[in-house]
């Protein structure tokens, strides 16, 4: 099975998703379809140049296969009807101005918290502060972008003043981390948030030409993020003036150049190689490595708590059983790391992913979705860096849309809109029959 070539299907997997939403632009919102464009912007291009390389031999087969894999359950955990206990959780009528005065409280929070992880005087690098008080100040510095994703929800449906200022302010620092720093996630997000936010509310989705650009885009300027990043410090406009964009990008696709999916690759084959899969135990620690604070607790209680006492570090592991150090700064992917919790079984992360999402979007088509719609903007982007990084990142980052925005929620609701039946708002059956 493995001497059958994958990268055709895969490719063929991503384009095709890609395809359905330039035909139907509404779908680039939905879980299946905004994959596929990330499949396609950031492990394609990478995957063909491997292919074309042969880079891995059986073991750049198996890479390929997994992403086949990933991508179809996609599309395949999607394709179940919504689940209906969630959906009657999330069937929350809300009181907009109290819901606006709670994302105003985010968007301060997130401020003060970012204004105070810029002072740290240790590091300037923003993805270089991975301890210490650090790691705390990016916590809730996080807190920006749910904040402005729901004052400007609040803008758009009542156009109060109050919440234009608001949503203005709140724009300020993912603008920052766009332009300034390059951060890739942060700057989807901040994209995102708008983009939904007018489907939302309006029910206009982007243009065909608009889909199209975004993809392309991102494949000539993800090669570019890192010389961007030096670049862009003094003056980001002349970074995009300076760099060229086509010749990375070629560069990108070279025989000997370093990339995300040589990464996969080699994990895979360390993990296949010594037969020790996580069997899960990754994803339980990565939610106590970012949720139980080591600054606070200190590092024996956090370890207690880990399965085996410790987090994986997934370099060193790939070095000791292959003599191959990945790249400081580049990611596995999630067809490496969900590879290495449960061989290709990991692939159904995706699928139950998908049947998330699937639900998550029901309920963001009734009524009372509010709190869905704005829980659906905050994870979009998780699910996306779930392929392009780690898959492992996804059900914290849910946890932590779940906590802060449910927290707002449970404050702005209206009075007795937990004791509302379900029954009194159906689910509209053509939602049902997805």
């Amino acid at each position: 099975m493995l001497n059958f070539n994958f990268f055709y299907p895969f490719a063929l997997t991503s384009v095709g998703l890609v395809a359905s939403a330039i035909w139907r632009p509404r779908l680039i919102y939905e879980y299946p379809y905004f994959m596929g464009a990330t499949f396609t912007a950031f492990i394609l291009p990478q995957a063909y140049a491997l292919y074309g390389d042969q880079w891995g031999g059986i073991y750049l087969r198996m890479t390929l296969l997994m992403c086949f894999l990933c991508v179809a359950c996609c599309w395949i955990g999607y394709q179940r009807r919504p689940h209906p206990r969630l959906l009657e959780k999330f069937n929350i009528p809300i009181d907009l101005a109290r819901f606006l005065q709670g994302g105003i409280v985010l968007v301060l929070l997130g401020s003060y918290f970012t204004y105070k992880f810029s002072t740290l005087a240790e590091e300037e690098e923003l993805s270089t502060q991975l301890t210490g008080i650090g790691t705390v100040y990016l916590f809730f510095g996080g807190l920006v972008y749910p904040g402005f994703a729901i004052c400007f929800y609040c803008a758009l449906k009542e156009k109060w003043i109050t919440a234009w200022v608001a949503t203005a302010g709140a724009a300020v620092i993912p603008m920052q981390a766009a332009l300034f720093y390059g951060r890739r996630e942060p700057t989807v997000l901040f994209l995102m948030s708008v983009g939904l936010g007018i489907f939302f509310i309006k029910g206009k989705a982007a243009p065909r030409w608009a889909i199209i650009a975004a993809i392309v885009g991102a494949m000539l300027i993800i090669p570019s993020t890192s010389e961007y990043r030096e670049l862009a410090r003094e003056d980001p406009f002349a970074a995009f003036k300076e760099i060229n964009f086509t010749e990375q990008f070629r560069e990108a696709l070279a025989p000997d150049a370093i990339g995300e999916l040589k990464n996969a690759t080699a994990l895979i084959a360390a993990t296949e190689e010594t037969g020790d899969y996580e069997c899960g135990a990754g994803y339980w620690n990565e939610i106590v490595f970012r949720f139980v604070p080591a600054q606070f607790f200190g590092s024996r209680f956090k370890n207690a708590f880990m399965i085996s006492g410790e987090h994986r570090d997934l370099s060193d592991f790939v070095y000791d059983v292959l003599g191959f150090r990945l790249p400081p700064g580049l990611t596995v992917t999630g067809m490496g790391d969900s590879f290495n919790q449960f061989g290709y079984f990991g692939c159904l992360f995706f699928a139950a992913v998908g049947y998330l999402f699937k639900t998550l979007w029901a309920a963001t088509n009734r009524p009372n979705g509010i709190v869905a719609q704005i829980l659906y903007i905050q994870i979009t982007t998780s699910a996306m860096r779930a392929a392009t990084h780690q898959t492992i990142d996804f059900l914290p980052a849910f946890i932590y849309g779940l906590i802060f925005i449910g927290a707002i929620a449970f404050y702005a609701r209206e009075r007795g809109a937990f004791a509302a039946p379900f029954s009194s708002s159906p689910v509209p059956a053509q939602l049902l029959s997805k």
